[in-house]
């Protein structure tokens, strides 16, 4: 009788992109939509299975954590356990600051946490998108100082925190084709970061109803051992 490991592994693997790969980013922070839950199943099937299609599932797939606060993420990672270093592809929020004083250019402790996250857990990390909304409220902000060096000033930072993701990812920033200031978008450049033009559309933001991961974790995370018959290979 043949089961399901003695197809091929290609073959495997083309199943599980057609149950877990999805066009759009997906959110955990409005997680247990429908989209999602047609995995359930196969992520509960065994270990073996477990193993193999969490690899698809985080790798190849794009997860937009824009509207997830820093606790929000924190706990996402921690859900998702070893499996954070599988993920290729982050779209998150731009870091903010919280004082852009000349000399003092400080990020907000939100920020921080976030990128410090990334950096210790997602090892893999080949792309980091930050959003349109929240990369051209930065660039409205640092216009507005009229004072070039601080901009830079700025943005060295935020550059310091991005190479110090040891996978050196691509560093993606979506912004609207109205452009605030050339200079800003040039310094963008000169750290190699790409700017990705995008529609001025209302951006999906936090309604501050995030509840946590704990039924995600159970889909989701790391593979449980267990006496369930459902969790036999």
């Amino acid at each position: 009788m043949t089961n399901f490991f003695s197809l091929p592994r290609e073959l495997r693997d083309q199943i599980y992109e057609l149950c877990l790969l999805r066009e759009e980013p997906l959110n955990p922070s409005v997680a247990f939509c429908p989209t999602w839950k047609t995995t359930t199943g196969l992520f509960r099937t065994s270990k073996a299975v477990h193993s193999e299609s969490s690899w698809v599932f985080y790798s190849r797939n794009c997860f937009n954590l824009v509207a997830t606060p820093a606790v929000g993420f924190a706990a996402f990672i921690g859900a998702i356990g070893r499996n954070a270093n599988y993920i290729r592809n982050l779209r998150v929020y731009f870091p903010m600051f919280s004082c852009l004083d000349p000399g003092k250019v400080a990020l907000e402790d939100g920020s921080s946490s976030i990128l410090a996250t990334i950096q210790n857990s997602c090892t893999n990390l080949s792309t980091l998108t930050t959003s349109a909304g929240s990369s051209n409220a930065m660039e409205l902000s640092l216009d507005a100082l009229d004072h070039p060096k601080v901009a830079a000033e700025a943005l060295k930072l935020v550059d310091t925190q991005f190479k110090a993701i040891s996978s050196s990812p691509e560093i993606v920033v979506e912004l609207y084709e109205d452009c605030a200031s050339d200079y800003i978008r040039r310094t963008m450049e000169s750290h190699g970061w790409r700017i990705s033009i995008v529609e001025n559309m209302e951006e999906e933001g936090s309604d501050g109803s995030w509840g946590g991961f704990d039924d995600y974790y159970d889909d989701y995370g790391p593979y449980h051992d267990s006496d369930d018959e459902r969790y036999k290979d």
